[in-house]
């Protein structure tokens, strides 16, 4: 009778065990799961955003809501290394990102198994900013290079946001150096560095278009920053602004995509990605960043 109860002691042990085991991983699938009853058009989710994003997505899903009020959509604007992390470990449904995914999120997605939808939808662009008592006119990729790994003209201050992975990674492939190379001072925000050029006709700062118009909006004063136009060549006279249409078309040197990623079979995010492509991209064309494909319009003729 002992060996009997201890037996069943022993497979009572095991299965509390197995149970424990297996719970979290319940526990996640249930939680990360959208819910039955979700639609493309109606449900909750959250949107992990990169924070230069989170004004133009807003209205983004204000107009969605309008269309769909059956649709709930909450943005998590968050650091631009946080944002698809948040997504990979189920925080949110859905992520919004400036530019190409690190080398160790995309080590990240293979070693979790996961399998992630990325859809094009807008486009941003780089800009260099100085005080408005820099004698510069404009600035080539070349220079840029060499002032942002240390090999530039004397008595500049190269400044960057330090938390901006995805910027630093876009300034490595546009220059052709190495993230790793980078060298300048590193702002703890987007505010501290447009504060700093501001301040100090020697400071040339590098930071992403959607991301000055933000803290401009903001911030309630004036800065005294000019934006350079830029070269694609060193000897190139011919230098390109931000101007919606340059980055549209490519003739501005410094653009990159914008990125709407989610899981695929997830209707709401699904759907929400699809009118971001379509009907959104108009709003695209009224913000601080530049749709991804022309909006077709239908002329009627009487």
């Amino acid at each position: 009778m002992v060996f009997l109860n201890m037996s069943r002691h022993r497979k009572g042990l095991k299965i509390i065990n197995l149970l424990l085991l297996l719970f979290p991983i319940i526990f996640l699938l249930h939680c990360t799961q959208p819910p039955a009853d979700d639609t493309a058009r109606s449900g909750q989710m959250s949107i992990a955003v990169d924070r230069q994003f989170e004004g133009i997505i807003g209205s983004e899903v204000t107009m969605f809501h309008s269309y769909y009020p059956d649709a709930y959509i909450s943005l998590m604007a968050v650091s631009p290394n946080k944002s698809l992390k948040l997504l990979l470990n189920h925080k949110v449904r859905a992520a919004l990102i400036g530019g190409e995914p690190e080398v160790a999120e995309d080590s990240l997605v293979v070693a979790m198994k996961s399998t992630l939808r990325r859809e094009p939808i807008a486009r941003d662009a780089m800009i260099c900013i100085v005080n408005v008592a820099n004698p510069a006119k404009q600035i080539s990729l070349v220079d840029i290079k060499d002032l942002f790994i240390g090999k530039g003209k004397s008595g500049l201050i190269p400044l960057v946001t330090a938390d901006d992975l995805r910027l630093h990674s876009l300034l490595a492939a546009k220059t052709g150096g190495k993230r790793s190379d980078l060298s300048a001072w590193a702002c703890s925000s987007d505010e501290e560095l447009m504060s700093r050029v501001s301040a100090d006709k020697k400071a040339v700062g590098l930071l992403f278009r959607s991301s000055f118009h933000k803290v401009s909006q903001n911030k309630k004063g004036h800065y005294s920053i000019k934006i350079l136009p830029v070269a694609k060549e060193e000897s190139n006279v011919s230098a390109s602004l931000p101007t919606q249409q340059n980055i549209f078309d490519g003739s501005y040197p410094l653009v990159t995509t914008v990125y709407y990623v989610y899981y695929p079979g997830d209707a709401l995010a699904a759907g929400f990605g699809a009118w971001l492509g379509s009907e959104g991209q108009k709003a695209f064309e009224r913000s601080d960043l530049a749709p991804f494909k022309l909006v077709e319009r239908t002329i009627t003729l009487k």
